[in-house]
């Protein structure tokens, strides 16, 4: 547990320094277990989010090394008398104000263009820029208000799109999940291309690459699907969101599989995938998948 007076990742889950990945992931379990299938409160997104870091091995190094790093900040301030502040220099003169040079003979003679006299007013006097500097601080004004009623308007589309993918992506997630963890041995074929219809270009290689173990081992021999005939069904319970933004939202899918193998019992598996959804055009497609 960490000392520090924000609470850890690990003190989110229960769990020490030093927990091995199963031991986190049986904390998660127990945490998690007391929602139901769809449930969306931060409690539940916390811990996944817990989750998430200190099971990637490479995310938690990171985050360990974040939380053990030292603050080098300023050194304090040496309040002592030997080192109290200066007293404030006295303020400079003020400067001598001039006398008014005396009336030429004859000034109204020489006054020319743009000179002052006694019943005229200079050009350049500040009372004739008073309407200027209020239609340029009025311009101003309207500008501010319409880059701000141009930005409220940009926000408000962008949450009406989020709000959006957080409605739709967790149905797509669920067919997707369907398709992608189910397959027959016999044939295998249709399977792997029925999959690949909800994947991302990206992600399509990773999920074919697993994929053909099940058709063909490396060294040339059948797959594993093939060697024990194996057919295995999926059935999602629900789903819930993790976390969303315009066109990427995060999906925890509760997913059953039963794996079923001549002359010998079915066998059940209960599964939690996040599952990363990406908006392409007017469809949502896996651009990621991990099994909890």
């Amino acid at each position: 547990m960490t000392s520090s007076q924000n609470p850890s990742l690990y003190d989110v889950l229960g769990v020490s320094r030093d927990a091995t990945p199963d031991q986190i992931k049986a904390a998660w379990r127990d945490a998690t277990d007391k929602f139901e299938p769809g449930s969306g409160s931060g409690q539940f997104r916390m811990f996944n989010e817990a989750a998430d870091v200190l099971l990637d091995p490479a995310t938690r190094q990171s985050y360990d090394d974040s939380i053990n790093g030292s603050f080098n900040g300023p050194r304090p301030v040496d309040l002592s008398k030997d080192h109290e502040p200066a007293p404030p220099s006295p303020p400079a003169p003020l400067p001598k104000a001039r006398k008014s040079p005396g009336k030429w003979p004859g000034n109204w003679r020489s006054a020319g263009r743009g000179a002052k006299t006694e019943n005229s007013r200079p050009v350049g006097d500040p009372a004739s820029r008073t309407p200027v500097i209020l239609t340029a601080v009025l311009a101003l004004l309207t500008v501010a208000a319409l880059v701000a009623a141009g930005h409220f308007g940009l926000q408000v589309r962008r949450d009406a799109r989020v709000a959006e993918a957080r409605d739709e992506a967790p149905a797509a997630a669920e067919r997707s999940a369907k398709a992608m963890l189910a397959y027959d041995y016999r044939q295998l074929p249709a399977d792997r291309k029925r999959a690949s219809a909800y994947l991302t270009d990206d992600f399509r290689s990773t999920y074919l690459q697993n994929f053909a173990l099940l058709e063909k081992q490396k060294d040339g021999t059948p797959g594993a699907a093939l060697q024990t005939r194996t057919v295995v069904t999926s059935s999602v319970l629900g789903s819930g969101v993790l976390d969303a933004e315009d066109g990427r939202v995060r999906v925890l899918v509760y997913v059953n599989q039963i794996s079923r193998k001549p002359a010998k019992d079915p066998q059940i598996f209960q599964n939690r995938v996040a599952m990363t959804m990406e908006r392409h055009g007017n469809r949502w497609l896996v651009g990621d998948l991990k099994s909890y």
